[in-house]
């Protein structure tokens, strides 16, 4: 099949952020004088904008004040724990050069997404961030929004991702789904939720393109 339109994800499947996002959730906890959760309740809550997954983390507080510390070490002290996916640059380079348009969906807000795409230099030919939908994943708003603004079509798109959320929200959005490997999810919770694809590698991508 030839895709005119690929959707990627961004933590987990284009970059790897999850030291930084740990560190930087605790040392703000810390300051605050909040309850400092544990690694594996962090983990749980990554795939989430990240004013909603305080609310998950702190129930009973307003995350608002949380929100900005984090972000104040996520853009600062603890930026270069933040790693590219290996082969991640590579693989959009050589899907673009195949005329296939470029699509970052991300719940990541808007100034960290674009600090991103430019530190890491990702062919993109949209980005989406929490800050451009009203919902977020797992529903399909977010990606339906990238097939119209690419002027594509779900039959013509591939979405890959690397949580059970990613393949959910690329299922509701009709477009064939791609489980990456490459995050916090094994193989065997991707495989439960079904994607058209499963890979360990994201240059795996190309092989269906």
């Amino acid at each position: 099949m030839r895709y005119k339109t690929g959707l990627f994800d961004m933590d987990g499947t284009l970059i790897d952020s999850s030291e930084a996002i740990v560190n930087s959730i605790k040392e703000a906890a810390r300051i605050i004088g909040w309850r400092i959760p544990a690694d594996n309740e962090i983990k749980e809550i990554i795939h989430l904008p990240s004013h909603l997954s305080f609310k998950v983390l702190y129930p009973d507080k307003e995350p608002e004040d949380f929100d900005s510390v984090f972000l104040h070490f996520m853009r600062g002290k603890y930026k270069n724990m933040i790693k590219e996916v290996p082969n991640a640059k590579m693989t959009l380079e050589l899907l673009s050069a195949k005329g296939i348009k470029i699509g970052i969906v991300t719940t990541k807000d808007k100034l960290s997404a674009e600090e991103t795409v430019k530190n890491f230099q990702f062919p993109c030919d949209i980005l989406l961030t929490a800050e451009d939908t009203e919902r977020t994943r797992p529903d399909p708003e977010p990606l339906l929004k990238a097939i119209k603004i690419l002027k594509s079509s779900a039959f013509q798109t591939f979405y890959c991702g690397d949580t059970p959320q990613d393949i959910i929200q690329g299922r509701r959005a009709g477009v064939k789904t791609i489980g990456l490997a490459t995050g916090l999810h094994s193989k065997e919770d991707l495989e439960r939720e079904k994607p058209d694809f499963i890979f360990d590698d994201i240059e795996e991508v190309l092989s269906i393109s």
